[in-house]
């Protein structure tokens, strides 16, 4: 049977971003459905838009009232709605490691194969404390996006980035971190459509969703690296790939490779569609 990949993104981002990898894989004959987790896919503020910092800096936040089950819920109900069509297999990127591997410890016998994409994929911490080890001491995400960080996340109990806010220096520093080969115009298109809102996940009891050994654990999963990945480097991939086999090594990740920054490959959606053509036919055979 045909499987359908469901898409979920990362921090910052929107179903919108799957958008080219999704015609590449329709091309290719395959479903696809590609999610907004909650609070995105609403548009911006016109304070954000017409960069009224003393505006945005005071407006409320739909983030602040969502916890871990609401973005845990999202991705299962997608699942379960698309489950009766056959096998599934549930992709994430960076962030989007969070919930899916929830949604698996929840339902796995409505996943035929999780895809982590440079994706989190807590086992044997809470998902806050891992960029505090060593191994994210080289990642250039927080540096360059410090300067546009608007008021105190844990104060007001979201993070919020003024991304349109950078300058050009800012925004070579952001480029570098997330998708280093864009060139400068093609960086703006990102920038463009991020969302300046984020959870904030480094904190609370309510984001410990570890990966479980008995559910999440039994079924097949690939972890892709993004080898030039600045933001989630490569020590860190290698970490949760690591911890994820410890927990269950009858079940071991089977391990691709793509030479892309955190971001890039969004451009390149082809080098994704050929790992997941592949992948699709051992979901298929593979259906429970």
């Amino acid at each position: 049977m045909i499987p359908t990949f469901v898409f979920v993104h990362g921090s910052g981002s929107s179903a919108h971003a799957w958008s080219a990898t999704q015609r590449e894989m329709a091309s290719r004959g395959h479903r696809t459905l590609a999610l907004d987790l909650p609070g995105r896919g609403a548009g911006f503020t016109r304070a954000y838009h017409e960069q009224d910092l003393e505006t945005f800096a005071a407006e409320p936040s739909v983030m602040s009232d969502l916890t871990a089950d609401d973005f845990t819920r999202q991705v299962v109900d997608a699942v379960q709605r698309v489950r009766h069509h056959g096998p599934v297999v549930l992709v994430a990127h960076s962030f989007g490691g969070l919930p899916v591997t929830a949604a698996a410890n929840a339902i796995p016998e409505l996943i035929d194969r999780i895809v982590y994409i440079a994706a989190q994929c807590p086992v044997d911490r809470a998902p806050g404390e891992y960029p505090a080890l060593p191994a994210w001491s080289s990642s250039d995400l927080f540096t360059a996006t410090a300067p546009l960080l608007v008021g105190d996340p844990s104060r007001q109990g979201f993070v919020r980035v003024n991304w349109r806010g950078a300058d050009r220096a800012q925004r070579d520093a952001l480029r570098k971190a997330i998708s280093g080969e864009l060139t400068e115009e093609e960086f703006l298109q990102v920038v463009v459509t991020s969302q300046p809102d984020e959870v904030f996940w480094l904190t609370g009891p309510e984001w410990d969703h570890r990966a479980d050994k008995d559910s999440w654990g039994r079924i097949p999963r690939t972890f892709i690296r993004l080898t030039e990945d600045r933001s989630m480097p490569p020590a860190v991939q290698d970490l949760y790939i690591a911890e994820g086999d410890a927990l269950t090594p009858d079940n071991p990740f089977d391990v691709r490779e793509l030479a892309s920054s955190h971001a890039g490959f969004f451009r390149r959606p082809a080098e994704l569609a050929g790992l997941l053509d592949e992948l699709s036919v051992r979901a298929g055979a593979g259906s429970r």
